[in-house]
């Protein structure tokens, strides 16, 4: 006993140094680090799923802020066709068909859209319930 304490009186501070070396490189092998997803913050993520989730917003954003645009444009096409009819006071038949189908395209582009959040929705990953076998 005597021989065991007189040992690790001596080395005490290679054994402790040694555990703390072991006790370092098992967290930083073991323990990826995560942060709140974006999207869902009650789930964590680690950097390459941050990442997924970043790119998928950056587009998502674009495909909106191109969505506000159409809108734009198209409002202010009614309006400059608007100031066309009163000032003339004759409505143009072209104007009046390329108006119509204008409001045409944006509302079946609303539509798809409406259509496509809902099948997203709908397609969300759903746990498979749990099969129980009856004897």
């Amino acid at each position: 006993m005597n021989k065991t304490l007189l040992f690790l009186k001596d080395t005490w501070g290679i054994i402790l140094s040694i555990l703390i070396i072991i006790g370092l490189t098992i967290y930083a092998v073991g323990c990826k680090p995560t942060t709140p997803s974006l999207i869902d913050p009650s789930k964590k993520v680690d950097v390459f799923e941050l990442q997924t989730e970043i790119d998928s917003l950056m587009l998502l954003s674009k495909a909106r802020f191109e969505d506000l645009q159409r809108q734009n444009e198209f409002r202010d096409f009614i309006f400059n066709q608007s100031i066309k009819i009163a000032e003339s006071g004759q409505i143009n038949p072209l104007g009046l068909i390329t108006t119509l189908a204008a409001v045409f395209g944006v509302g079946s582009t609303a539509d798809n859209v409406r259509l496509r959040q809902q099948r997203k929705k709908a397609t969300a990953y759903k746990p498979k319930p749990k099969v129980t076998e009856e004897t």
